[in-house]
């Protein structure tokens, strides 16, 4: 019987890099005969410091889960569930997220020896406790042949924007409420002496804690003048509507559910959130990327308190 092994062919199916010369994430393979026809591959993910990426059940909403989806092959048994373990993980705990790396390890069983091709896509999402990517996807096929080898041939990824960093000016605009309305940003920017426009989105943990420090701060600078526009990057109303109402969010709350593809996204270049600006009544953009103390810090400062 011929040994067969699995022989990694990555197909390039990529947009753009977002800004980084190299994604804090790569992917190595590995796989294992364990019986006649059987197989045990390993998927590993070294995760760059400050980073981190999350398990393939993240509870809570908090960061995107790390998600394997292969497509469908007759002559392909999936064994068990994808198991996985952290590099610096001991026994079973349960990780909220996975520093340094991760192994994701799936066991296969093949039908004949006849060659068959695999592939997969790998979703994922690389966060520091500031902030998080735009979510990653990369798309890989395994060739199944007898050459008893494991080689990586090539390899990209599927990213969000490429926009370079660069000068530009606050322009207002029209954009959905949770109810489908439509609201003008001038109405609210207008009437406000500041108003501060914060890109988040409900999977991103750093946007959800530095949410709910922006709401003591909101509570106390409105009645002077200050406001909050909120911009969701999420794809999913039920999960942007379930972060708004549990973290209490009471200010104007938009979004046109299209996350980083969304023309304001690329206008201003978000290629990581938390993002905001804050601006003054003639659209002005007087700071950027102000959170909790550093914020209240600016506000006080420009209302004289």
């Amino acid at each position: 019987m011929k040994r067969l092994l699995f022989f990694i062919i990555i197909f390039l199916v990529a947009i753009s890099t977002f800004g980084q010369e190299s994604h804090p994430v790569s992917w190595k393979f590995s796989s294992t005969k364990i019986g006649p026809l059987t197989y045990q591959i390993k998927l590993h993910a070294t995760v760059q410091e400050p980073y981190h990426i999350y398990p393939q059940g993240s509870a809570g909403g908090m960061g995107m889960p790390t998600e394997f989806l292969f497509d469908e092959d007759d002559h392909v048994e999936f064994v068990g569930e994808m198991e996985e373990k952290g590099d610096e993980q001991k026994g079973m705990e349960s990780l909220t997220y996975y520093e340094k790396g991760v192994t994701f390890t799936q066991t296969l069983k093949l039908k004949s020896e006849r060659k068959t091709t695999l592939t997969f896509t790998i979703k994922y999402m690389a966060c520091t406790n500031q902030m998080c990517l735009p979510p990653s996807k990369k798309h890989f096929t395994l060739e199944l042949d007898d050459q008893g080898k494991a080689a990586i041939i090539a390899k990209k990824e599927e990213a969000g924007s490429s926009k370079k960093t660069g000068a530009f000016e606050y322009e207002d605009f029209k954009m959905a409420d949770m109810d489908g309305k439509m609201v003008a940003s001038k109405n609210i920017t207008s009437k406000s002496k500041y108003t501060f426009i914060d890109f988040w989105a409900s999977w991103c943990a750093p946007c959800r804690a530095q949410g709910r420090e922006l709401i003591t701060i909101y509570n106390n600078y409105r009645s002077k003048g200050f406001n909050v526009i909120a911009i969701s990057l999420d794809n999913d109303v039920n999960a942007w509507k379930k972060a708004t109402q549990a973290d209490g969010y009471t200010w104007t709350n938009l979004s046109d559910l299209k996350g980083f593809e969304s023309p304001i996204s690329k206008k201003y270049n978000i290629i990581a959130i938390p993002r905001n600006l804050l601006i003054d009544q003639k659209g002005n953009i007087i700071a950027m990327d102000l959170h909790g103390k550093a914020l209240e810090a600016k506000l006080a400062e420009l209302f004289k308190i």
